[in-house]
Order: structure tokens, then sequence, then C-alpha cells
């Protein structure tokens, strides 16, 4: 008997900058290579806050512009030939057209209508514009989904036709996680709410501050990890709210997990998501967490005795009272949380994908 073919596998992403895209490709990667498969990352910025684990053949293609990246992308892979990889995932579905492989898909991160934005009135037909160009980046093409809303998204709204779009869930290393959340480093002081998220108007921050202020725990601080341009507009709504000794703007962290074990809460305030990493993250290292009904990804999570503790986008009273619920009274947090996420199964179903293709060309 001919010993099996180790199967080679190309993705593409845009960076390694710390943001769930870039976390959930490079976590996919790994966990291929751990199954066997020979891996080859083609990154298209030099951007660095993630180290890959070894056996990750990082191919760093340093562009500076869309241009030059689908050409450098396209001339590196075609040095190999169209036959060389078994599968390509890519995660921006822009570059699907200049990826030369036979076998390739594209990876959704993100619910692609909701995080269009309308514009004043006299810009409506712009809306419609996009939808249609949206449809054309996904027309007959091959789609994994990150969630069900994705899925929904795509089939519903983007005419994706149904047979094209795989639902395949975020993967998590569930023991690097937890292994992360026990290493020694600073932690803010008191007890705590975290929110990992970067800073921008999306993930809607002051909401979670004004929550903060209206809770009836007084003495609980706000710890908001991550970076963006939305940030000197928060620090000026913390004054404006007189939380300056209550909110903690922590920035970028190499390891949040130990922030989120440490933490009372976990706070996702967000309006649009695709698979919400630091929900998940959160419940997998045993932090109650709570979150808005947004699309998509925490309805699909926070269920049955978890349901309420998500609640509507902008609702600030609503997560206000969650947030002051969870800290006094949460479930117990189900084990299929990690049977559902666990990197190992989400790269086995990857895998499955070359047997489908197997067995449709014989």
């Amino acid at each position: 008997m001919q010993p099996e073919k180790q199967r080679r596998i190309g993705i593409m992403v845009t960076s390694l900058m710390g943001a769930g895209t870039e976390k959930t490709i490079l976590t996919l990667a790994e966990a291929l290579v751990r199954e066997g498969a020979l891996v080859d990352l083609y990154i298209l910025r030099d951007h660095r806050d993630y180290t890959p684990q070894t056996g990750v053949n990082c191919i760093w293609l340093k562009t500076s512009s869309n241009r030059e990246a689908r050409a450098r992308l396209k001339q590196s892979i075609a040095e190999k030939g169209e036959d060389y990889y078994d599968l390509f995932v890519i995660s921006n579905a822009k570059y699907y057209p200049v990826v030369p492989v036979a076998n390739k898909v594209c990876s959704v991160h993100i619910t692609p209508t909701a995080w269009i934005t309308d514009g004043p009135r006299w810009k409506f037909w712009s809306r419609a514009r996009k939808i249609r160009n949206l449809r054309k980046k996904f027309a007959s093409r091959p789609v994994i989904a990150l969630s069900g809303g994705i899925r929904n998204d795509l089939i519903n709204n983007l005419k994706v036709h149904p047979e094209d779009v795989r639902k395949i869930v975020n993967p998590f290393d569930l023991e690097a996680i937890r292994s992360a959340a026990e290493v020694d480093g600073d932690l803010p002081e008191g007890r705590y709410i975290v929110s990992i998220a970067s800073l921008n108007v999306r993930k809607r921050h002051a909401d979670t501050i004004r929550a903060l202020g209206r809770m009836k725990d007084k003495e609980v601080s706000l710890v908001l990890v991550g970076r963006g341009k939305d940030e000197s507009n928060l620090r000026a709504l913390v004054k404006d709210l007189g939380l300056q000794e209550r909110v903690i703007f922590w920035g970028w962290d190499g390891n949040p997990y130990r922030l989120l074990k440490n933490a009372a809460l976990s706070v996702l305030a967000s309006e649009a998501e695709g698979s919400p990493r630091a929900l998940i993250e959160s419940l997998l290292v045993g932090t109650p967490a709570v979150a808005t009904d947004c699309p998509s990804g925490p309805s699909e999570i926070l269920i049955d005795e978890l349901s309420p503790f998500l609640v509507p986008v902008g609702d600030v009273g609503a997560l206000t009272l969650a947030m002051d619920r969870a800290l006094l009274d949460y479930p117990e947090i189900p084990t299929w949380i990690e049977e559902r996420f666990d990197s190992a199964e989400v790269a086995r179903r990857y895998l499955e994908l070359l047997e489908e293709d197997a067995a449709s060309d014989r």
C-alpha cells in the first residue's frame, strides 16, 4: 500500500497585524500543519504582530499597494504551477481572480452587507451599487463562511448559490489559549471588565463606556484592549463623563488571554461582526461575556442559558442591565463551545474539502 500523499495547502492573508481575520488565518495554518499538511502562508504586507508557529512556511511578499500585491501574488504562485497546491484559501475575495490555482476558495470573515455605509440621502444609490459590486465579487466562487449569519448574507443578499457556500467556523487553539491565559504579566488593579476590539466606531466602545457609567457597581473599571482611529474621541467621552479613573486604554497586547482570564466580564458592543473571536475566547477561558445582537455571530454563540446576555445594538440601557446581571450571576459556560471551535476539528473540515473535490473528479 502506497503511503498517503501529504497535502499541500496555500493560504493568503493581507498581513499578520493584530486583528481577528489575521489571527483566524494564522490559527488555521498552524492547525493544518498539525494535521500533517504542508502549508505555505502568503502574506502581502510586512506587518508582524503575530509570530507563526514552527512548520508554517511564511512567504512575505512585502507589497505596498493592491496592484503590486496582485502582481506579486500571482507571479509567486504561478512559479509553482497550477496544480502545485491541493487547496488554496484566500482571505480576501478581491484576490481570488489572480490566484492561479485550480482548487481555491474564498474565506469570508465578515458579514459583507453589514459593513456597507449608506452615506447621505442623495447618495442612497451608492448602496445599491455596492451590493452589485459585492455580488460580482462572490459570484460563482466557492466560499467558506465563518458563521451562519455570513452564509445567510451571501445567499440571501448577494445571491451566491447555496451549493457554493460552506460554513466552517473560526478555529481556536484551545491548548495555546489556556496556556497563554496562565502566563504572568501586567494586569489592571482591582476588579475590571475587558473589551478586546479595535478602537473604531463600528465596535461601539462609546456604548460600553456609557454603560459603565450607569452600572450599579461604581468600583469596577473598564479596560479597552486595542488601538484605532477612534481613540481620541473615546478619551474625550471618558473625560466628559468623568470616568477617567475607571477607564483604562490598555493598547495592543500580544497576549490578551491573561487579561480575559482575570477579568470579571468581557463586553463586545459591536454593530457588525463575522464570527467574533474575542467573544468566543472569553467563554473558552471561563470568563462571562455580554455582546450585542449584531450581524453576525453573537446570536449563534450566546444561546439558550446565555441568551439573556445578548442585547440590541446601540441599546445602552439593555447593555447596562446585562453587564450588571453578568457580574452578579452568570450561567455555567456550556462545553459545546470548545468542542465546536477546536482548531483540530476545523482543520479537518478544510481537509474534507479535498476529499469532496477528489470524489467529484471520479
